[in-house]
């Protein structure tokens, strides 16, 4: 798995964000402002903004997001450097099966992201401790929860569907339409996320993208899929509760902006 095809991808991804950005592959470049994981983590989680077009075409102001820029604010430069990923933990799943074979993180069932290829993010010592990730001690086996870990979630990126950075996830400051609740939605299943995923053109081919992450399991609401009618939903109540520990992506057919649900 090529760390320069990851970054190329989360490029991507948050060019359809309307975030400019531009990707460094490091090589002794000298880039203050290069972003790593906790920054990542604020983007990806609407700290910054995005255009609304119907709004321009008005001439009014661009809506904000998070409440850090406003429409005359400039655009924001986001270096993505080659040591925001840990090349260590990526894994390609793409033709991995777990029929049969079940997994635990945080307690609960942890579903791989099988079909796809996982890049990892480099998340350790980005905040007060590493338990959330790794647990307090080393796992008994593969398939076993570790003390302490939070369970494993995802997120699909599409800027118009249900659980999305631009509606019910990530959006808390703009007390937007919370369809089960406000929080930060995500949800145990990938397969679920991708419905949600966003889609992206990198170098003529079209990749799904969907977040990995893990989600604080003290104050974790979850909402079953016989509510929800498509799968489960786990929502976070804060931001602080979720934290992007890598990104899932599927090489798929055609290009599209948005994966539209049937």
């Amino acid at each position: 798995m090529d760390n320069q095809i990851g970054l190329s991808i989360l490029s991507a991804v948050l060019d359809s964000m309307s975030y400019p950005n531009q990707i460094v592959s490091g090589g002794g470049q000298n880039i203050s402002d290069a972003t790593d994981v906790c920054d990542l983590h604020r983007y990806l989680m609407g700290g910054g903004y995005q255009t609304n077009q119907d709004a321009l075409r008005r001439g009014a102001a661009s809506l904000q997001y998070g409440g850090l820029l406003s429409a005359r604010s400039p655009p924001l430069s986001i270096a993505l450097p080659s040591s925001l990923l840990d090349e260590q933990f990526h894994k390609d799943f793409t033709d991995t099966s777990d029929n049969g074979v079940e997994f635990y993180r945080g307690g609960s069932n942890y579903i791989r992201p099988c079909g796809w290829q996982r890049y990892a993010l480099k998340v350790k010592g980005k905040y007060p401790d590493d338990i959330w990730l790794k647990g307090k001690y080393r796992r008994a086996d593969e398939y076993s929860s570790a003390e302490g870990e939070w369970p494993v979630s995802y997120h699909g990126t599409s800027l118009n569907n249900g659980l999305s950075i631009a509606e019910e996830g990530f959006k808390l400051s703009q007390g937007t339409r919370f369809l089960y609740g406000k929080g930060i939605y995500s949800t145990p299943d990938i397969g679920v996320a991708s419905l949600y995923a966003m889609t992206v053109n990198v170098d003529g081919k079209s990749y799904k993208f969907v977040l990995q992450n893990r989600v604080n399991p003290t104050n974790l609401k979850k909402v079953c899929k016989a509510v929800t009618g498509v799968g489960e939903y786990w929502i976070s109540p804060n931001d602080d509760d979720i934290r992007p520990y890598g990104f899932c992506v599927r090489e798929v057919e055609s290009h599209s902006p948005f994966c539209v649900l049937q």
